[in-house]
């Protein structure tokens, strides 16, 4: 594995990435976030490329710029949903330079292009190794750092019993859902549904407490 060509993806992710912090409303947190995550997401899919047998630098490096689209200066709730088509356009010139061949280079971008919607606005395959890509963000977004993160932003430790109540039943119900969600690879899958049975679990114990604290004594 070249850690030099990682080291010159990660440079110019975070360059990259950091321009969210000069649009709009946004603030150096927002673009620190979008980073740690696009971190932890390559180390996701190293972890898959590792099990199936992909090439892991690519993979990491296609993990890497997943989100890279997010340094485009967004308008529009459409202009969210092309981050990754955006990735790709910006990725592609670059990934080039670093001595990828076209080949590679196209099916890392086409990974990075679907990752959001399972879609292109270029002609790919949906290769094991291109699905890994969102495979890798998916479970890093059902991962503990999220689960934390949807709590907080939901202010759940404000609301009242009724509406916490409410809150883990609609999550339980949601990940109930999601848990059959189609992978690219058994190792992503696995992984996935490890993530959604902890967070069921987790759930199922708070929504078991939100009814234990209504006063009655069973």
């Amino acid at each position: 594995m070249d850690t030099e060509r990682i080291q010159k993806t990660s440079d110019f992710m975070r360059s990259e990435l950091m321009k969210l912090a000069s649009y709009g409303d946004n603030t150096p947190r927002m673009a620190e976030y979008r980073i740690e995550h696009s971190f932890r997401v390559a180390n996701i899919g190293a972890e898959i490329a590792s099990a199936e047998g992909f090439d892991v630098e690519k993979t990491v490096v296609a993990c890497l710029l997943h989100d890279i689209g997010y340094s485009v200066d967004f308008k529009s709730k459409e202009d969210y949903r092309n981050h990754g088509r955006y990735g790709a356009k910006i990725a592609r010139p670059f990934l080039l330079s670093l001595g990828f061949s076209a080949e590679d280079t196209e099916e890392m971008c086409y990974g990075i292009a679907i990752h959001v919607d399972d879609e292109a606005d270029f002609e790919g395959e949906r290769t094991p190794f291109a699905l890994t890509v969102g495979d890798a963000d998916n479970n890093d977004r059902f991962d503990a750092y999220r689960l934390y993160e949807g709590l907080h932003f939901a202010d759940y430790m404000n609301l009242p019993l009724d509406a916490q109540t409410e809150h883990a039943q609609k999550t339980l119900s949601k990940l109930s859902r999601l848990r059959e969600l189609p992978f690219g690879t058994k190792t992503a899958d696995t992984m996935w549904k490890e993530k959604i049975d902890y967070q069921t679990g987790f759930f199922r114990i708070l929504l078991s407490q939100a009814e234990a604290s209504r006063g009655l004594i069973r």
